[in-house]
């Protein structure tokens, strides 16, 4: 729901655009490559070389390490939305690269404080917003909860690798979360054997 609100609501995708996703296979990554692909975007996977093949499945058109210098040359006339899951901070790529009216969507980083590039922002009419979650509204949810159902069914949307936790490990899971990206990996906590 996270990928689908970022990308929709707060990237206002459209047919055609270029989109870049940084962190595209990570769990949320992979949810947005997967979606803008469906959307019609062309999509830009920034990844580690040992994810492209994973990348392509999911509908990318190009897979890149994020410091390729060869990003400028297949974003044509820029990014048309661009989605930080890294919280890398690095608001001036991102501007750079950004088309005209060019959307940045943070996702991420919330203790970063990277420079704005205001200049260049302004003069390319471009924006960038910051997206949580927790304060989208209830028609917002809905409307991800039933395009999420949809591509959950088709089997479009699914985890690369899940782990399985009973309720007790709570903290060790949320230990693991913040203390280094789990790369893929979703967990899930149950109450039961499984």
């Amino acid at each position: 729901m996270t990928a689908y609100l970022a990308l929709h609501v707060h990237g206002q995708v459209r047919p055609g655009e270029t989109v870049v996703v940084a962190g595209a296979a990570g769990n949320v990554g992979s949810a947005l490559t997967v979606l803008a692909a469906r959307a019609g975007a062309r999509v830009i996977a920034l990844a580690r070389p040992r994810d492209e093949d994973y990348c392509r499945t999911l509908g990318a058109a190009e897979v890149l390490d994020f410091t390729d210098d060869r990003l400028r040359a297949r974003c044509g006339r820029g990014a048309d939305v661009w989605l930080d899951t890294w919280g890398s901070g690095d608001l001036g790529r991102a501007v750079d690269l950004l088309a005209f009216r060019g959307r940045v969507v943070l996702l991420a980083g919330a203790a970063d404080r990277p420079v704005l590039p205001a200049g260049p922002l302004y003069m390319k009419d471009g924006s960038v917003r910051g997206f949580v979650i927790s304060r989208a509204g209830t028609a917002e949810l809905a409307a991800a909860a039933t395009a999420v159902n949809n591509l959950l069914a088709g089997g479009r949307l699914r985890p690369r690798r899940v782990e399985s936790l009973p309720l007790s490990a709570t903290d060790e899971a949320h230990r693991r979360v913040e203390s280094a990206p789990l790369h893929g990996t979703r967990i899930v906590l149950h109450t039961g054997n499984l």
